[in-house]
């Protein structure tokens, strides 16, 4: 009788499931969605926004693992992904600053890449535009708050990527806690799908690459 009941009922709602199980094989190999909580990646993404995060930029993934299936490119300078560090469980959102084999070299807010000083332009007290060897984008700076320096030149090795977040002084990011491996990064935020911020209608649907 229970066995005639469980088939029943898988019968039932074999539609459900099938369609549940597609949902999150889709996540886990073709894309994903993420809300943020945290202010670290304003102006650009702030608290409240649900981000599209594309996992085939780099290549396919594994259903339910974090492997890739293969390789079919890797983060560039100036994207933005979601990845899980070393430190924590928790998935992160940052701009990539460093590929590998990059020098860096951070102090307060300016930042060198192999050795070429990026332009900041100010837009107003606390924004500013930058570009010059990465994607030309916008950053914050609160007034409030001091600036991390990094002392020399900084090497990006092999596989690692140097990540920043754009509201500079409100960001725990590789200045603290150092590169993130490869096989960390989950994937490629490509829009802002949805967004509960104060900005909603400006910033629905914004591409952010």
């Amino acid at each position: 009788m229970r066995c005639n009941r469980l088939r029943k009922t898988i019968k039932n709602y074999a539609s459900l499931l099938l369609m549940l199980l597609a949902m999150t094989v889709f996540r886990t190999a073709v894309a994903d969605w993420n809300y943020v909580p945290s202010g670290s990646m304003e102006p650009t993404i702030t608290p409240g926004d649900v981000l599209v995060v594309s996992k085939l930029s780099y290549g396919p993934s594994v259903p339910f693992t974090s492997s890739r299936l293969f390789s079919i490119g890797e983060p560039q300078r100036g994207d933005i992904i979601t990845f899980y560090p070393s430190h924590t469980d928790q998935c992160l959102v940052k701009r990539v600053v460093g590929v590998p084999g990059d020098r860096l070299r951070i102090q307060g807010r300016d930042l060198w890449i192999n050795g070429k000083k990026l332009q900041q332009t100010a837009l107003s007290d606390n924004l500013l535009q930058e570009s010059s060897g990465i994607k030309p984008h916008k950053i914050k700076i609160s007034g409030s708050r001091g600036l991390p320096t990094i002392e020399g030149e900084i090497r990006v090795p092999d596989g690692q990527y140097f990540v920043m977040g754009d509201h500079r002084n409100n960001s725990y990011d590789s200045r603290y806690w150092g590169f993130v491996d490869q096989s960390q990064v989950v994937g490629k935020v490509v829009r802002i799908g949805l967004s509960f911020s104060p900005q909603f209608a400006e910033r629905l649907a914004l591409a952010v690459d």
